[in-house]
């Protein structure tokens, strides 16, 4: 458990070194470094509110941070003198809450936890958390189609729930960095998503507010929304391979193949040095491969990708490249990703 409490500390001490900045980046990046240490923190048992004054700051940075993904979203396109107008309110608003947030940082200084060596963590209850963490999230997938913003929201924070649990394992079992490299991949996807429900319900507020036309102004801002929910729904037996294939672990030290069942029920097949998929179809586990392969992690090879069906393997070629990935994922040019 010394890596995962290491990990913590490493947090924290990040942390500390950019408590006082309130630009976009440092903004972004202590959310995400709170959001590390919060499931670390419920994995000892211990709660996220014992982080004095980390949930009233993770609030703040969010409501800073939601203004300030606007206004670099209005930035990057053509505007007319409405969205002008919107464009210098969201300034406003971030000029007051980047002053609230300098000020609650100077004043209320965030204090962590100290996690002893001597604690203990049984890694199969993680384990057994992540694997029920992720049966959550396929059934909320399968138990509703995905028809809008709110569904993907719904995911989404199933997901990350997921997403940092394995984040956590990965301190203690080995797992591909090319897989957590997916998993980023889909949750800045899905994030993307709703900073567009942001925007959006951030203009129609404002055009209330000034008694002006909304639908003009938010049309090609839903139109590229429903792009993105549609190209995700299009992936979404991708998406939850990727996310199975997190909990395929590799002994270390194999060479040879292995079948195995996990708690959760999924079949499983193990290679040394391979990377793995199951599903439930030839033609579903070929085109989630060829995805995976053209798009997914590092160095992936076309004879390191076995595929089990019903024990018949299937095969996929290519080679990996992240951009590609990224790109074929989101069904958009490469230069304009995040």
């Amino acid at each position: 458990m010394n890596a995962i409490i290491k990990n913590y500390n490493s947090q924290i001490k990040k942390f500390q070194q950019i408590e006082s900045d309130s630009s976009e980046s440092k903004i972004h990046e202590k959310r995400v470094i709170l959001r590390r240490i919060f499931p670390i923190l419920t994995a000892f048992k211990m709660n996220p509110s014992k982080v004095r004054n980390g949930e009233k700051a993770f609030k703040l940075f969010g409501k800073l941070r939601d203004v300030q993904v606007q206004i670099l979203k209005l930035g990057s396109i053509d505007q007319n003198p409405e969205l002008i107008g919107y464009v210098s309110y969201l300034k406003k608003v971030e000029s007051e809450l980047i002053e609230k947030a300098t000020k609650f940082s100077k004043k209320h200084k965030l204090e962590f936890p100290t996690i002893k060596k001597k604690s203990t963590l049984k890694k199969s209850k993680l384990v057994s958390k992540t694997e029920n963490s992720l049966n959550k999230l396929i059934e909320r997938i399968q138990s509703r189609s995905i028809d809008d913003a709110e569904d993907i929201h719904k995911i989404r924070i199933v997901f990350k729930k997921f997403r940092y649990k394995v984040d956590v394992l990965s301190h203690i079992m080995k797992i591909e960095s090319s897989k957590l490299d997916m998993l980023k991949i889909y949750q800045d996807k899905l994030g993307e998503i709703q900073d567009y429900e942001v925007l959006i319900n951030g203009i129609k507020k404002y055009c209330n507010k000034k008694y002006l036309d909304e639908e003009e102004l938010i049309y090609q801002f839903e139109h590229d929304q429903d792009t993105l929910i549609v190209n995700f729904d299009n992936q979404i037996e991708l998406f939850i391979a990727v996310c199975k294939d997190v909990l395929i672990i590799e002994p270390e030290n194999s060479d040879k193949s292995l079948h195995t069942t996990t708690k959760s029920g999924f079949s499983e097949v193990e290679t040394g040095g391979s990377t793995n998929v199951v599903s439930s179809t030839k033609d579903q586990v070929s085109e989630i491969v060829d995805s995976l392969i053209t798009n997914a992690g590092k160095g992936i090879k076309k004879e390191d990708v076995k595929v089990t069906v019903e024990n018949e393997p299937v095969e996929a070629a290519g080679e990996v490249d992240v951009k590609e990935q990224v790109s074929e994922i989101n069904n958009t040019d490469s230069s304009k990703l995040n």
